[in-house]
This record gives C-alpha cells, sequence and structure tokens, in this order.
C-alpha cells in the first residue's frame, strides 16, 4: 500500500463526526439557519468565485459558534465547546487551499455533488474533546486551521500555492470525507462499480478479520487476511468491504491525489475486481468531464517534487 494512501485509510478509522442520509439539502428551522445560502456581497472576491463556479462556500466567519455546529438538517449536538474563529494571518492560505483543491475537480461534478460548505475554523470543541475536523451531514466539512494533526504541515504567513500538493495528510483528509459525503448525495450507488466487484457485506467480513486478530495477535496473518478481502472483492481497505459509502470514498480520494502507474502497480496489477472497478469509475467521473486521474498525476508529480526538496531523514544512532 503507498504511503498516500495508507495515510488516507487511516484518517477513514478516526472519521470523528459521523453522518446519516438526510433528505433535500433545505436549511433547518429548528437550528435556525437563514434562508440565504450563499456568501456576502462584501466577502473576498475569490470565496464569491469558488461559491459561483463550484457551488462550495469556504467559511471563516460567524458571530455564534451555533453557526458552525448547526449545518443543513445537521446539528453537531456532542460540541458543547464551541469553535472559535481563524486567525487573520491564516485566512490567505486557507482561501489559497480552497482555490487548488477546486481546481482538480470540474464544475460540473463538484456543483452536482459536492458538500455545500467547507469551514476553516480555529479550534472545534475543546478539552478532551477537542477535534481536528468534523463531518457534518452530507453537506459540511469543518477543519481546523493550521490543524494539530500529527504530520500536518504548519500554515506560514506568507501565501504558499502548493500546500495543497505538500500536505498530503490535510489533502486526504478533506478528500476522503468529501468522498463519503458525495456518495450520499447520489440517488443510490453506482451500479456498474458495485457489480464489478463482491457485495457489500455490512462490514462482516471485515469484523471477522479484527475478531481473529484480536485472539493471536498474528499481525501478519491479519495483513494477509485484508489483503485478500481487498484483492477479491475489489476494495482499497477493509473498512470499504462494508458499504458504498466508505468504498466509493476510497476510490475517489486515491485516483484524485495518485498517479496511474502507482495506482496500477500497486492495486491494479493484482486484482481483475479492481481493475474492472477502476475502470468504471473513470468513466464516471468523466460523464461530468471530470479526468480525475489527470489530477491524480499531477498531485504525485507536485508532491514528488516538493519531497525532493526535503532534507534526508535523520536515522537513529544504533545502540552498541
Amino acid at each position: 500500500m503507498n504511503g498516500i494512501f495508507k495515510i488516507m485509510v487511516m484518517l477513514a478509522t478516526f472519521s470523528l463526526v459521523s453522518c446519516s442520509d438526510e433528505d433535500d439539502l433545505k436549511p433547518s428551522e429548528s437550528l435556525g439557519i437563514p434562508e440565504m445560502f450563499s456568501p456576502a456581497a462584501d466577502a473576498d472576491t475569490r470565496v464569491k468565485e469558488m461559491y459561483n463556479d463550484y457551488g462550495l462556500w469556504v467559511r471563516m466567519d460567524f458571530t455564534d459558534w451555533h453557526e458552525v455546529t448547526n449545518a443543513y438538517l445537521y446539528e453537531d449536538v456532542n460540541n458543547r465547546m464551541g469553535a472559535t474563529m481563524i486567525d487573520d494571518t491564516c485566512r490567505e492560505n486557507a482561501i489559497i487551499f480552497s482555490q487548488t483543491l477546486l481546481s482538480n475537480v470540474s464544475k460540473e461534478f463538484a456543483k452536482a455533488y459536492f458538500p455545500l460548505e467547507l469551514f476553516f475554523v480555529k479550534t472545534y470543541n475543546g478539552s478532551w474533546w477537542a477535534a481536528d475536523y468534523a463531518q457534518l451531514g452530507r453537506s459540511r466539512f469543518v477543519l481546523c486551521w493550521p490543524n494539530q494533526m500529527e504530520g500536518a504541515l504548519p500554515v506560514t504567513k506568507e501565501a504558499n500555492p502548493d500546500y495543497y500538493y505538500q500536505d498530503s495528510l490535510i489533502s486526504g483528509l478533506i478528500w476522503k470525507n468529501f468522498g463519503t459525503m458525495i456518495a450520499q448525495r447520489f440517488d443510490e450507488p453506482i451500479k456498474e462499480f458495485v457489480l464489478a466487484g463482491k457485495a457489500y457485506d455490512n462490514g462482516e467480513a471485515y469484523d471477522n478479520i479484527r475478531e481473529q486478530y484480536q485472539k493471536d495477535g498474528d499481525e501478519e496473518k491479519y495483513d494477509k487476511a485484508i489483503d485478500e478481502l481487498c484483492k477479491n472483492g475489489g476494495f482499497l481497505s477493509g473498512a470499504g468491504s462494508g458499504k458504498f459509502t466508505t468504498d466509493f470514498g476510497d476510490w475517489l480520494s486515491l485516483l484524485v491525489m495518485e498517479s496511474y502507474d502507482n495506482i496500477k502497480k500497486d492495486y491494479l496489477d493484482n486484482s481483475i475486481a479492481r481493475t474492472a472497478k477502476y475502470k468504471v469509475i473513470v468513466e464516471f467521473f468523466k460523464k461530468y468531464n471530470w479526468d480525475i486521474q489527470a489530477a491524480g498525476n499531477k498531485f504525485r508529480q507536485k508532491y514528488n517534487e516538493y519531497k525532493a526538496t526535503l532534507p534526508p531523514p535523520v536515522e537513529d544512532d544504533e545502540e552498541e
């Protein structure tokens, strides 16, 4: 499993706020959400352009923290400590990051299926319950900026147009969550994609493998079992074998951040089912004028260029 996707699979197991399917995305009177849903007239021009072109409202301002925790038809009742507003020095790079992310998706697909809001905050919840991000229903994703997750890059005061390509942890986190949110907005799962692999089993096979590992602690046996489950079923992760939303999120986040050469080597050459699902999902995105693999090729190239500029890791001295 390549490094970028391994990070994304790890993030999937730590989703902090789960979401349930919603009906039509309309304001909820009970949550006090106004009918007007768009950037203010005096908002940053780039924020208004992203909203008009892609249908995504990049938000940073609020007067009451409940404005953050109350999304369309979803309220984060577990957040009792609120949210704080992003520092002014971090706003510029948040906007640039959002612009770069959106430049890697077609406007047609984004307007059809993307979440409605990407909300940048300084902190979300607090104390023992402090969260680095939160997925609120299928309409809003909240991201702490700068993020305190281990491995996340610092946000500089100077504009960094390549931050999206350099911080694979945060970019992967967003795409993984966006993927599951997008899948919930489909009227139904992509039929050809589902039929190309084994049927989803609501996590039964994955749970059985994990239960066996808890009994015997055999890591090699566990890894082999997960690998076989994924190769035979056309999945990218054990969790993806359970349901379509997770599987689709796995595939979207991999394709938009990884080169075809690496995907072929790591996932397609050893699995007929994954090869079939790859062909289906790539063609699905092309219907919306989104060459997602081109975006993945670009991400891998830019990420490799960035890594080449870093000093070699310092190796610990061997104990005598």
